[in-house]
């Protein structure tokens, strides 16, 4: 099922929230990825702070038309990856974790094809911008009304059943309602956009 209908918004998004942006990118980059699998690319926001060859996989086509033209595209459903075992150096997943209904799932076919290392980046719920997300979502807003947020601890604890954890990184400290600014990335979990990377356990 197509979450998303509308790329074009979805890409505006970003381009209106450009401090948000810049904060998350930031902490993509700190990650230090490269030779990465994109699951739920969408417009491949992200991939100016991933180095080396990147493949964009999405479940909507329209989304992978946003893409940039030179990269490898995979139209297929996150669950059901049509990968060989361990056929990819990298895999990287952002806030998508949210729109999944088996996150477990999810992971093992993540844990299957990956050979060196993952790196999955939320909006947790336990966070000011996760309320207030969720929150938009009760209201009806089209795109987190769909989501499904998971709090720190969840996400801790279902990457440790497959991978082992090797840095987090997190940025958004203020709240929403706060004056936008572009934040430096930190080591730990405290701010509203947190990332994990993680190797496959073996």
């Amino acid at each position: 099922m197509e979450i998303f209908n509308d790329p074009q918004g979805y890409l505006q998004w970003y381009r209106r929230n450009k401090m948000i942006y810049e904060s998350e990118l930031r902490a993509v980059k700190r990650l230090n990825l490269s030779n990465c699998l994109d699951i739920g690319a969408g417009p491949s926001v992200f991939h100016e702070a991933i180095s080396g060859r990147i493949i964009s996989l999405d479940i909507s086509d329209a989304m992978l038309r946003l893409t940039n033209p030179t990269e490898d595209k995979i139209q297929a459903d996150a669950l059901y990856l049509p990968l060989r075992n361990k056929s990819v150096e990298c895999t990287f997943i952002s806030v998508t974790i949210c729109f999944i209904s088996d996150v477990e799932k999810l992971l093992q076919e993540i844990q299957r094809v990956t050979k060196k290392e993952f790196a999955v980046c939320i909006v947790p719920e336990d966070s000011s911008w996760g309320q207030y997300y969720t929150e938009l979502g009760k209201k009806g807003h089209k795109y987190y009304s769909k989501a499904h947020f998971i709090s720190k601890k969840e996400l801790i604890s279902l990457v440790q059943q497959y991978f082992e954890i090797k840095d987090t990184i997190s940025t958004l400290k203020y709240s929403p309602f706060d004056e936008p600014k572009v934040e430096d990335p930190e080591e730990g979990l405290e701010g509203s956009y947190i990332c994990v990377k993680a190797k496959p356990k073996s």
